[in-house]
Formats: C-alpha cells, sequence, structure tokens
C-alpha cells in the first residue's frame, strides 16, 4: 500500500511538473537549451541582403546593405505603466527620483478616456524621455541581478509642470525626468535594453526574410485590398494594431477620428490585438517605441550587429502610435527625436542580447 502510495504521489508530481511547463510557454527554453526571460520570446538572428522596397519605406535593410544579426530576445509586449511604476517607486534603485508615473493617460484621465473592459495599469508606459528608458533598463537589470548594459554619466533631471491634471482635474502634478546624460552601451552585458534599429525591424517583420510576412506593411498585417501602403486610412491595420481611425472606435477603421474626452482616446492595453509572426504585439501603433540608434543615413555595404549612428542628437523611434495615421505605422517607417522628447506617444519594449 506505501508502495502504491508512493508511484501515484511521484506520478501527480511528474504531472504538476508537466501541465507548469506548459501553461507558461514564455518562461521556457530555446533550442540551446538557456532560459528564455519571462514575458520575452527569442529571435533568431541570420543575415539580411537588403532589396528595393517598391511598396513600403525604405526602413533599414536597404538594396546594397547586408546585416547580420546575433540572436535576442524581446518582450511580448511594449513596457506597461505597471512595470515602470514598480520599479522606479523602488527608491534604492531609483536614486534619481524620477517619476514613477508620468503617463499622459493619469495625468489628464479625463481626456484620455480608458476604453472600457480595459485595465489602465496593462497600458503601455508613455511620456518618457530616451534617458528614462536607458535607465529603467539598467534598473531593472539591478533588480534581477543581470549585468547593466548601460554606462550612465552626467546625469542631469528636469521638473515640469501640468496644470488641470489629476483625477479631479484642478490639481498641478510635477514629473521628473532626465533631460540629459553621456550613455554608453556594452551589448556584451546579459542586462536589459533598447534593441537597436535593426533589431526592432527585424522582430517587427516575423524575422523570417524568405516567408510573406517580411514585406507587410504593418507588424503581422498587410495592407487592406485596394489600398496603398501610404493611405491615412488602412482596414489592414485593424487585426494588428491601434491608430487614428481605430483608437476611438472598439479597434475597427471608421471614417470618424478619434476626440479627446472620448473613451479609447490614447493607449490601449496591451496585448488585445493579434501579434505578429514572432508573437510579438503592438509593433504597429499603440505607443511609439524608443530605439537604441542615432537616425543617420543608412548606409549600404556588410555589418554585423550594427548600433547606428553616433553622431547628432536625436534618436530613432519606430512602429507609430495609437495618435498617427495608418502609414506612419508601417515596419519601415523611421522618425527620431532627442533623447530629452517626451510625449503621449511615446514609449519603449525591451531587448536582452541571448549570445
Amino acid at each position: 500500500m506505501k508502495k502504491h502510495k508512493w508511484f501515484a504521489a511521484l506520478a501527480a508530481m511528474l504531472m504538476a511538473l508537466t501541465v507548469a511547463g506548459c501553461s507558461n510557454p514564455s518562461s521556457g527554453t530555446g533550442n540551446s537549451g538557456v532560459s528564455i526571460p519571462k514575458g520575452f520570446v527569442k529571435v533568431k538572428g541570420g543575415t539580411v541582403t537588403g532589396k528595393s522596397n517598391t511598396n513600403n519605406y525604405a526602413g533599414v535593410f536597404i538594396e546594397g546593405r547586408t546585416v547580420t544579426l546575433s540572436d535576442f530576445y524581446m518582450s511580448k509586449y511594449e513596457v506597461t505603466k505597471a512595470q515602470y511604476k514598480a520599479i522606479m517607486e523602488d527608491t534604492s534603485l531609483n536614486t534619481l527620483g524620477i517619476t514613477a508615473d508620468p503617463s499622459f493617460s493619469t495625468l489628464k484621465p479625463t481626456k484620455y478616456v480608458m476604453a472600457a473592459g480595459e485595465e489602465d495599469y496593462e497600458r503601455p508606459v508613455e511620456n518618457v524621455s530616451w534617458y528614462d528608458a536607458v535607465y529603467f533598463c539598467n534598473l531593472l537589470s539591478k533588480k534581477e541581478g543581470l549585468e547593466p548594459v548601460y554606462t550612465i554619466n552626467n546625469t542631469e533631471t528636469k521638473t515640469v509642470s501640468y496644470p488641470s491634471a489629476g483625477a479631479s482635474g484642478n490639481e498641478t502634478v510635477s514629473i521628473k525626468f532626465i533631460s540629459s546624460a553621456t550613455v554608453t552601451p556594452d551589448h556584451t552585458k546579459n542586462g536589459y535594453r533598447l534593441p537597436t534599429e535593426a533589431e526592432w525591424e527585424y522582430a517587427a517583420r516575423g524575422g523570417d526574410p524568405s516567408k510573406a510576412d517580411w514585406d507587410y506593411t504593418f507588424s503581422g498585417a498587410n495592407t487592406a485590398a485596394e489600398t496603398s501602403y501610404d493611405s491615412k486610412s488602412n482596414t489592414g491595420l485593424d487585426a494588428v494594431g491601434w491608430y487614428w481611425y481605430n483608437t476611438c472606435n472598439g479597434g475597427t477603421t471608421t471614417s470618424t477620428e478619434m476626440k479627446e474626452g472620448t473613451a479609447g482616446f490614447g493607449t490601449h492595453q496591451k496585448g488585445l490585438k493579434a501579434p505578429n509572426a514572432l508573437g510579438i504585439y503592438d509593433m504597429s501603433g499603440n505607443v511609439w517605441e524608443w530605439c537604441y540608434d542615432g537616425p543617420g543615413v543608412v548606409s549600404t555595404g556588410e555589418e554585423t550587429d550594427p548600433l547606428g549612428s553616433s553622431s547628432g542628437s536625436k534618436h530613432i523611434l519606430r512602429g507609430g502610435a495609437w495618435s498617427c495615421i495608418a502609414n506612419y505605422t508601417s515596419v519601415c517607417k523611421r522618425v527620431s527625436e532627442a533623447p530629452s522628447y517626451r510625449q503621449n506617444n511615446i514609449g519603449f519594449r525591451l531587448v536582452r542580447s541571448a549570445n
């Protein structure tokens, strides 16, 4: 009898382990057996031979350029308000006192009205500078005992005030952010970081140049029939992204444009749209995502794990946002802003090097 009980207990334990392993694939292992961070997917690198883009913007994989990328992990979702707040409220980490909840959806909730059925703190954090984003990466790395990727020196902060803010609309709320710093990356470290522009576009396209998804206009979806890639309105985007013509319309494109104070005006909860081929969400629309790179001209030739231009005083943003027309949410559209710039439609997602 005791032996039977022992076997039954062992069988139950093995079953429990099997079920647990299947219930959370995001924290499983890749082909190499290395653990994939929870909430991330492993993006297998490769070599991309650029080509002419006749139905889209050029992006970074241009004709005459060959880019080889190493494997990396990318977060399935944009960093949420909850994730950002949890780290920034830890004063042992956030010694600069950067505001833990800077988002306009919190500052001006009567204007940036959450859509019915969504969770506020599962919306992407926004109104963060590029400096804030790399600072967050370092803090999260330290929290988890990883090696920080960025060396951040000569840090300066700034505080700005927003009148007519808060839940009542009658408060003045101050936001502290990093306005200047010297940032040096070391991608050999195992901590969290921003994606390079090449990594971002590679993942947004689905990670496989041989598949049809690679040439889709949006991340995980193509243009609607009889619609040009540069159209302001595009129902092909409805399946995968939030943008100007669907953010206040339940996610379906209509001729009605978004309106301040209407439900859905602003960001939306992570992961409500379909993912792309890699299982990554919201790479077209919702919020612009900071990349590490500067915005220099994309050059031809061969490069391995390019960091982009180191000249200039701006950094790349990719993916478009809830406030953008459709063609700005293309997987190829490139824009840039100063690293101190913050806005109601700018956030970020995380990557980690996998090699």
